[in-house]
């Protein structure tokens, strides 16, 4: 069935509406992950405030990872309710719920607020990047994938602009019946919110995706948005016609209860045909976005300590940086709730190099697999030399070069539409980002943890488990070839 479906956005091909579905699943995926990342700046600016120690600030900086624990039920939601609604639900609460964290009273209401808030908010990450999939025709979809992935990695340099402007403003408005004081850094977190709702605002205006219409068995529907908003070329429309009713009739229209429901979503992911692609696209998740992720956490502190290092000319990376860093926590915390122009720069210019370097890889998107061997490739040998090298700038450059994993994501998100039919798609994606964020969190605590007594080994060990993707990235299909399963439960 999911080859049919396939052909008949084929047939339709592409038009101005796809570019339409492209700006909105981008625009919600950059409000969803700035309202994941923006707490990184968010949190200590808040820390006069709020009365927050490092602590508090930790918490505060971790707990939207923590969102991802909705994974599971938003993929059902989406699966069985479509991918439309889903998204709508959650950009809408979610921005509310982030309205409604901007005017938090105590780090109590915050933490709550936050973490009910990305439990919708995130859920927005991977519905869109099914939503754009399926509306998508084969031809372009691969390179739509690694453009939206380019609004993930631009999400800093949006973050870092945003605070340039706003948390350098000065103004203390007191609302008594709130208890709080509205400073900038309210501001800045109420515009991440109003990105997300302007989001869901514009994604009420779009259809539901024609694939997960048809693979319901509402092909009238279906083959009703193909006609309105993708335009059907004259002499195709009864080809398109013909492949969804031959489609419809594959489908198995038995009742089920709820709780077979959720077996019969769940279960077949991790059964053969597919649970071989399964492992293999969670893994390769996993070590893109925690690569990405864990050494972007700790870019700030490494690499200011880096420059500030009274460590000799000659020394090696890991000398440099742990001779100022400590794992004593400092009781007292200053109270400023502005962000310095050196921080922000050195943001906004990480995010600008990797986001050209993604949408670079967007324009040879047909090489998906070599690309994705390449940059992985070129992580793991960074992870491993950056300590061995003694020259400062050299060895700064391999450290950047350690997150080049990150611009892959996409590209592993693009085989998730080619291996799950239309009906496990969207929990396969979402529990596939789930899985990629754990050990991101993860990781997190490793490297914190281990960095300052085991730096070179810590490198070194990550540099393993950076190869064992390349690895698993060789035994991808080839790119002519179609990434579907040997025997499709649709």
């Amino acid at each position: 069935m999911e080859s049919e479906l396939d052909q008949v956005l084929d047939l339709v091909g592409h038009g101005g509406y796809n570019v339409v579905i492209l700006l909105v699943s981008s625009t919600i995926h950059l409000a969803a992950t700035l309202d994941l990342l923006s707490f990184c700046v968010t949190a200590p600016a808040a820390s006069c405030d709020l009365q927050l120690g490092m602590a508090e600030i930790s918490l505060l900086t971790s707990i939207p990872f923590a969102g991802y624990v909705s994974a599971l039920p938003w993929g059902y939601y989406a699966d069985m309710h479509g991918r439309r609604r889903a998204i709508l639900v959650s950009a809408s609460v979610g921005s509310i719920l982030g309205i409604m964290t901007s005017f938090a009273s105590s780090f109590t209401m915050m933490l709550v607020l936050k973490f009910l808030g990305c439990t919708f908010s995130t859920a927005c990450i991977t519905l869109t990047i099914t939503y754009l999939g399926e509306c998508t025709c084969s031809k372009y979809r691969t390179k739509y994938m690694f453009i939206l992935n380019c609004f993930n990695l631009g999400s800093d340099l949006v973050c870092y602009a945003l605070a340039y402007f706003i948390l350098r403003m000065e103004f203390n408005v007191d609302i008594p019946w709130l208890a709080i004081s509205y400073r900038p850094w309210r501001l800045f977190t109420l515009s991440m919110s109003l990105m997300l709702g302007a989001g869901a605002v514009m994604m009420f205006f779009l259809h539901e995706s024609p694939k997960f219409l048809a693979n319901k068995g509402d092909v009238d529907q279906a083959l009703h948005v193909l006609k309105t908003a993708y335009g059907v070329k004259e002499g195709t429309e009864e080809l398109v016609t013909n492949s969804l009713l031959f489609a419809d009739k594959k489908l198995d229209s038995t009742k089920t209860t709820f709780w077979n429901s959720v077996v019969q979503q769940t279960v077949p992911i991790f059964q053969p045909p597919l649970l071989i692609h399964t492992v293999q696209l969670f893994f390769l998740l996993s070590v893109c976005c925690s690569t990405n992720n864990v050494f972007f956490m700790w870019f700030p502190t490494m690499v200011n300590s880096f420059f500030n290092s009274i460590a000799s000319d000659d020394s090696s990376f890991c000398d440099r940086i742990t001779s100022n860093i400590t794992t004593t926590i400092e009781n007292n915390v200053v109270c400023d709730s502005t962000i310095s122009n050196a921080t922000i720069f050195s943001g906004m210019a990480f995010s600008t190099f990797f986001t050209i370097v993604n949408y670079g890889t967007s324009l040879i998107s047909n090489y998906r697999k070599s690309v994705l061997i390449i940059t992985l490739t070129i992580a793991g040998l960074s992870t491993v030399i950056v300590d061995l090298i003694y020259q400062p700038i050299i060895s700064i450059l391999l450290f950047i070069l350690i997150q080049l994993a990150g611009v892959s994501g996409g590209n592993v998100c693009s085989y998730f539409n080619d291996v799950y039919p239309t009906t496990y798609r969207g929990l396969g994606t979402s529990l596939g980002s789930m899985t990629a964020r754990i050990s991101s969190m993860i990781g997190v605590y490793i490297v914190g943890s281990t960095i300052v007594d085991h730096c070179r080994i810590t490198f070194f060990a990550w540099s393993i488990f950076v190869f064992v993707g390349v690895a698993a990235a060789w035994s991808l299909p080839a790119e002519k070839k179609k990434l579907n399963p040997s025997t499709d439960p649709s």
